[in-house]
């Protein structure tokens, strides 16, 4: 999935997603937002749940509070870039983020016992 995200969004750009000092944060961010606005024109919307997908997993369960920060801030970005199809894909994007901590909680049940 890391592969399909990086023909969507520069390699060079997730570093500057995490990095400690905002202002290259909100340049990403940015940068984010315009790729997310052209994929929600062309409908390609399999492009978009995968930059979704990449925020999700590399960056909002991350361990490092900065990459945690620029998850989040990548999350309102994509929800500015899609505009009127926030809605459907934010639905998408819920349901993982749940299963997501469905399963790190059985995991750390799994571990305590």
């Amino acid at each position: 999935m890391a592969a399909d995200a990086l023909c969507v969004i520069r390699g060079a750009m997730l570093p500057n997603l995490s990095n400690k000092l905002y202002e290259k944060r909100k340049n990403a961010v940015l940068e984010i937002e315009g790729i997310v606005k052209q994929l929600a024109t062309a409908g390609e919307h399999d492009k978009i749940s995968v930059v979704i997908s990449l925020l999700i997993n590399d960056f909002t369960y991350s361990p490092q509070a900065t990459h945690r920060k620029g998850g989040l801030i990548g999350f309102a970005a994509v929800t500015v870039g899609l505009t009127s199809e926030a809605a459907q894909q934010a639905c998408c994007c819920l349901e993982e983020i749940h299963v997501k901590d469905i399963e790190q909680s059985n995991f750390q049940e799994k571990n305590q016992s």
